[in-house]
């Protein structure tokens, strides 16, 4: 047995027992653990709305202390890729533990949207642009990566993401994670880990096949646009309210459970355009680079596999310095 498997043993053992001692205090009253189905009916002082869920916040500090113990073994973690994933756990933890978790748990049914996009899409996206190619190659080994690239081929990864999506908006579901502590904190952990299966094609820690270029990531990422679009038009123009568990809180916070759903579909609208409309527009300018970067490598010299190869894994401009080709034409000059 490897020095590896103790050590990651250790630290969630590490974590099972934050966990305990974080029910604890809350059981003993020093802070909530959560807002779910409150008594005294929904709260709108955000002072009273704060929450150290134990499970959620000890499964964020086991991923911290696991990655920080992998960068330190493997290397090759730039600092701008280390304040990416970190970025990412500050969100997860920010959306878990701040007055919003307390305001979705009550049935505000816009800030639910807010917290299931900020864990489920931004975050994810954060977490894998701080897990470079290589540096995760080699963390999860040849079998484990076989494996992954089976599970986020971009024809599972999406329909996956898309039903799991779907299927938390079905307002009998919706209503039983308002009620059940334990189906609510299932809920958060699969927002977290179908989100970083819906980015993994598009970020490309773990190859994905060699047909899912650039351009087909851009209609990828237009097809999570569409159905956040659709969701939001459901909302906006059903002319009905889907959630009665979450009528109280719309109340309280001074909304119509209608406004409430609609303003929860503009929520999720900005925000998919936000990240899709972002990604395909950076994924636009990258596939013109790429175009031009191999038409170079390719003029001079080197074999198209080879250039395809290293301009997929991103390291193209590296191998056009290695062979003294200029990354970038000069007007009048190349």
């Amino acid at each position: 047995m490897s020095t590896r498997r103790p050590l990651v043993l250790i630290v969630v053992a590490a974590g099972l027992a934050l966990a305990i001692v974080l029910a604890a205090l809350a059981g003993a009253g020093l802070f909530a653990a959560d807002h779910l189905a409150p008594i005294t009916g929904p709260s709108t002082d955000p002072g009273e709305l704060w929450a150290v869920p134990p499970i959620e916040t000890s499964a964020i500090a086991v991923a911290a202390v696991l990655y920080a113990l992998a960068v330190r073994r493997l290397g090759g973690v730039s600092g701008r890729r280390r304040l990416s994933f970190a970025a990412g756990l500050l969100i997860i933890l920010a959306a878990v533990v701040s007055p919003l978790t307390g305001m979705a748990q009550q049935g505000l049914l816009t800030a639910h949207m807010l917290q299931h996009t900020l864990i489920g899409a931004v975050a994810p996206l954060l977490l894998l642009l701080g897990l470079p190619r290589d540096f995760a190659t080699r963390l999860v080994g040849p079998v484990a990566m076989r494996r992954l690239q089976r599970l986020q081929h971009p024809a599972v990864a999406y329909p996956v993401w898309a039903v799991s999506t779907v299927l938390w908006l079905v307002p009998a579901v919706h209503h039983e994670v308002l009620h059940n502590s334990a189906i609510w904190i299932v809920q958060q952990f699969s927002f977290a880990l179908f989100g970083l299966l819906l980015w993994a094609p598009v970020v490309e820690s773990i190859p994905a096949p060699a047909w899912f270029s650039t351009g087909w990531k851009g209609g990828y990422m237009n097809g999570v646009w569409t159905l956040g679009l659709f969701i939001a038009n459901v909302y906006w123009f059903s002319g009905t309210a889907f959630y009665e568990s979450h009528a109280a809180a719309a109340d309280a916070w001074g909304f119509e459970a209608l406004e409430d759903q609609a303003n929860a579909g503009t929520v999720m609208m900005i925000l998919h355009c936000l990240l899709a409309f972002g990604a395909i527009t950076y994924l636009f300018f990258r596939q013109a680079r790429e175009g031009e970067l191999s038409q170079r490598l390719i003029e001079a010299g080197l074999e198209p596999a080879r250039v395809s190869a290293a301009i997929r894994a991103g390291g193209g401009e590296a191998l056009a310095r290695t062979h003294g080709i200029p990354v970038r034409t000069r007007p009048g000059i190349d």
